[in-house]
């Protein structure tokens, strides 16, 4: 037995729309929140989406029999934050269980402690929502929120950090080596194949060629 999401509201619990997110904090899970409480907002939007979940999850079953199961919505919210944060499903199950505000958006209330999110049952509930579904729901978002920000598109925000690598600097002595270079590991294997000689002590080459190299280094 499934619904989409818990309809009766909590003492324990605020609104979804109400939850009080820290915007102030970095952390990548602040701005997946707040697309979902956006989400819950839109009526039609939500609708459609849960309406999508539901398909794949009860695609051979009855939502109205058996026990109680996960709502749509806990899924549509657990695989945003998976997906979002790139998380495994320990660390998912870890918020599920310990991020107040995430049990809050979940609809889950501070007085049901006993409401735990397994990583088996969270695993067991995303892998029934197919990668097509997910694509769709993605493109949906992506379309109400241009209707939301129009001007959104226009603008990209980026970040840079300094990589450590060790690639020499193409100086024209560290060109000009690393043709010769290639010259030399080739021309044996070219002249075999055309019958030609003079190329027996192409060794000892390489060994001169990477004396004079160093020197011009």
């Amino acid at each position: 037995m499934r619904k989409f999401f818990e309809i009766q509201g909590r003492f324990d619990c605020p609104f979804i729309v109400e939850v009080s997110l820290n915007h102030n904090c970095r952390d990548e899970i602040i701005p997946i929140l707040e697309s979902l409480k956006y989400i819950y907002s839109q009526t039609d939007l939500c609708t459609t989406i849960m309406d999508s979940i539901a398909q794949d999850v009860n695609k051979t079953s009855s939502s109205r029999r058996g026990r109680p199961g996960m709502d749509y919505w806990q899924i549509l919210v657990l695989s945003a934050v998976r997906l979002g944060c790139n998380l495994d499903y320990d660390k998912l199950q870890d918020l599920a269980e310990q991020h107040r505000a995430l049990r809050q958006i979940m609809g889950v209330g501070d007085w049901n402690p006993d409401n735990q999110f397994d990583w088996r049952r969270i695993n067991d509930n995303i892998h029934k929502v197919q990668p097509d579904t997910i694509r769709e729901i993605s493109q949906w978002i992506a379309e109400a929120g241009h209707l939301l920000v129009p001007e959104a598109p226009k603008a990209v925000r980026g970040d840079s950090f300094v990589v450590p690598t060790n690639i020499h600097y193409p100086t024209d002595s560290s060109l000009i080596g690393d043709g010769l270079r290639k010259l030399l590991e080739i021309a044996p294997t070219l002249a075999k194949l055309v019958h030609e000689g003079g190329w027996r002590q192409y060794k000892h080459l390489e060994a001169v060629f990477m004396n004079y190299f160093i020197i011009i280094t």
